[in-house]
């Protein structure tokens, strides 16, 4: 497990998950007057992170952008060949800016949307201490 959110972030985002409709995509219906939209390209859009993530590799997270295929796809294989090269264009712009990118699995136990979705995490290069309160007894079992 890693910690990526902020207590209030996280809050938010388990909201989120209990309250969205697993039918329904969010992604699809995101266009250039929603307020997340940022950019497009023919086959892609840019649009910023609701809940964004506020750590990343120990570091703080100074922007979450998500490069999102305008055609609802499950996984990066799905992505149309003639639109890969886009893809792969597109992530490599926002690399070269001190993007990190990464993208999860299909059959990732902590993706909450089907759609296709590649995170674009912009880090402040300073690393962060975390600490824990527990309101309970915990109990780690550790085993190699």
């Amino acid at each position: 497990m890693s910690i990526t959110r902020s207590t209030h972030e996280e809050r938010k985002y388990r909201q989120y998950r209990r309250n969205n409709n697993k039918d329904d995509c969010p992604f699809c219906s995101i266009d250039s007057s929603h307020p997340q939209y940022i950019d497009q390209t023919k086959n892609f859009k840019i649009i910023n992170n609701h809940i964004p993530y506020s750590l990343w590799d120990g570091q703080g997270v100074i922007e979450h952008l998500m490069v999102i295929p305008r055609m609802h796809i499950d996984t990066l294989a799905d992505i149309p060949l003639i639109a890969k090269r886009e893809y792969l264009t597109l992530i490599s712009s926002y690399e070269t800016r001190g993007y990190d990118v990464y993208a999860r699995a299909k059959n990732s136990g902590v993706r909450s949307v089907a759609h296709q979705h590649t995170h674009l995490l912009r880090l402040d290069g300073k690393n962060k201490r975390i600490m824990f309160v527990l309101k309970r007894p915990f109990y780690l079992r550790l085993s190699w």
